[in-house]
């Protein structure tokens, strides 16, 4: 599209990038509440946890210090001598006797039950009399044999057990005389007691306990079961189903049951949501107005500018340096300075151009002009001529092609030469690296075929893509640094290639430099933007500068027309 066609857009407009820097700050100021709402949160989700499983850890050790008492209970009732004779001697006591010790060992159940809010019977079950006596029964029961023979084969010899039998969590103590069982205590505790003892512990502070079987079974539930259930419906699989609800498990070691304890935090965690849909919203209305702010700015602004961006190109285009226009607005000042503007216009034009020129030439002999040629050339041919004195081979030969190099540069009558000068010229400065870089770096170059060597190009314009090779190319090489230098002919033209085997480049690179080199980029001193700057100098000159990635390294193509022989290339200007 043509430049002068093109309207002024909220693409390239300065207020529109202010108007996106102030919506991405606003937008980290709401980010970093959302994360200070979601670290909030996450803390006092933590701290929820923590305390569950706290709680959770006292209402298992509760209940092990209440089957510990019991424990201790059974084992002093079973030590106790009254019941031991009555166990041995109970056939030759006489009725009143008899009597006695049952009531003894009757008080001794009722104070174990008691002393402890989960027994809800003890009993002592005697085989051999086929009797029990039992707490809640008559003070003398007949035997239950199923009970009997269901516990004693669940039973620990002489030390107290725990089983799980009809609902019921049993707690058993046999006494053997041999392989034959005297008496065996029995403590039985029911999910009712065992719920009885989660609702007093749980004191409302967590909504739902829950303890469990190894395998599972459900001994007592306090609380909303719900909380505890999984999609599946099954109770306590791999997942839980509210994720608003926190758990906390432990182990209760005596006897081995698991304690599970649910807590619903939808209440506490309540203001945590609700700030934070209000800052979604809060975000999608301040969202709204900067829309609206847009619409607005580019109704009150954008559209006067673009009226006067097309009377500019009206303006330019049938020749009339001054603006019409029908939209009264506070850029009519800005029309005014604009008439008086053009009426200098055609007046710089003519020096505008000459200045250019000018600067062009300055800026060319300024590249060829860098020291005092006279000073330098006897100061050079002197260490030559010492140097060929004492016999210094590299010494004469460093200061003669450097000597040779400098008159080159500084000397040079024309900006335009013939191909074989410059070619002289490079080798000049490739005997220079070479013995400056010898031995980890070597030089590569093809012989100047004749049909081009008096071919006419612009001066010192091969030379600084050798230099490039150089510094920014195999200068760091250890060893087996290479630059090579070659020629390649056609009838319309011809081409001056140097490469490198830096192995420092890649194609993006490659391409980034160009796009640097364009753009004035680079350093000053870069070799290859001084060349590139000289192509633009000399815009008729007929050459072509390609930039290439070549094996990792660096390859510049200097590609110039064919002329007829001896005929000099003119400057455009």
């Amino acid at each position: 599209m043509d430049s002068r066609n093109r309207k002024l857009s909220l693409k390239k407009s300065a207020f529109v990038r202010l108007i996106i820097i102030t919506f991405l700050a606003v937008l980290i100021f709401y980010i970093i509440g959302l994360s200070i709402n979601k670290a909030g949160m996450q803390n006092m989700k933590k701290d929820l946890q923590e305390q569950l499983a706290m709680r959770t850890d006292y209402v298992a050790s509760q209940i092990e210090q209440e089957f510990t008492r019991l424990n201790f209970f059974m084992l002093e009732l079973m030590s106790n001598k009254d019941l031991l004779r009555y166990t041995i001697s109970h056939s030759f006591l006489a009725d009143y006797e008899r009597l006695v010790y049952i009531r003894t060992l009757s008080d001794q159940e009722y104070m174990i039950k008691r002393s402890s809010d989960l027994a809800d019977s003890v009993q002592i079950m005697f085989p051999d009399q086929k009797k029990t006596i039992i707490t809640d029964q008559a003070l003398y029961a007949d035997l239950d044999e199923r009970l009997w023979g269901e516990l004693l084969a669940r039973a620990e010899k002489n030390r107290v057990s725990y089983t799980i039998w009809e609902g019921r969590l049993w707690m058993l103590l046999p006494r053997y005389e041999g392989e034959r069982p005297m008496f065996m205590i029995a403590i039985s505790v029911s999910q009712d007691s065992l719920t009885k003892k989660l609702d007093q512990l749980c004191g409302g502070q967590t909504d739902s306990l829950l303890l469990m079987t190894p395998d599972r079974q459900v001994l007592a539930l306090s609380g909303n079961d719900q909380l505890f259930e999984t999609t599946e419906g099954d109770i306590l699989s791999e997942h839980w189903k509210d994720t608003r609800t926190f758990h906390a498990s432990t182990q209760i070691n005596l006897p081995d049951l698991m304690l599970f304890s649910a807590y619903q935090t939808d209440d506490m965690m309540a203001p945590f949501v609700t700030y934070r849909n209000n800052l979604w919203i809060l975000t999608a209305f301040a969202f709204g107005l900067l829309l609206l702010y847009i619409g607005y700015y580019w109704w009150a602004i954008m559209r006067p500018i673009n009226d006067l961006l097309d009377s500019m190109r009206k303006a330019g285009e049938n020749g009339s340096f001054h603006i019409e226009t029908d939209r009264k607005s506070e850029y009519d000042d800005i029309y005014l300075q604009y008439n008086e503007m053009v009426r200098h216009v055609h007046k710089l034009a003519e020096q505008v151009y000459e200045e250019r020129y000018r600067a062009q030439k300055a800026e060319l002999k300024q590249l060829q002009v860098q020291i005092d040629p006279h000073f330098l050339y006897n100061t050079l041919y002197l260490i030559y001529r010492i140097a060929r004195s004492e016999g210094n081979a590299a010494i004469a030969s460093l200061s003669l092609n450097l000597s040779n190099y400098y008159r080159y540069i500084t000397k040079m009558p024309e900006q335009i030469v013939a191909l074989r000068d410059e070619i002289r010229h490079v080798m000049n400065y490739l005997e220079i690296q070479k013995i400056r870089f010898a031995p980890r770096i070597s030089i590569e170059a093809q012989e100047l075929p004749d049909e081009i060597a008096d071919e006419r190009i612009p001066s010192l314009i091969i030379q600084p893509i050798v230099e490039n090779a150089f510094q920014h190319g195999v200068k760091d090489c250890v060893k087996d640094g290479l630059v090579t230098l070659r020629y390649e002919v056609d009838s319309s033209w011809f081409s001056v290639i140097v490469s490198d085997n830096s192995g420092k480049m890649t194609d993006e690179k490659v391409a980034a430099l160009w796009a640097a080199i364009q753009q004035g980029e680079v350093q000053e001193s870069n070799a290859l933007r001084n060349l590139y700057r000289r192509m633009q100098l000399y815009e008729s000159s007929g050459h072509e500068l390609v930039l290439k990635c070549v094996n990792g390294g660096l390859t510049a193509v200097l590609t110039f027309r064919r002329r007829e022989k001896n005929a000099s290339i003119t400057d455009r200007r």
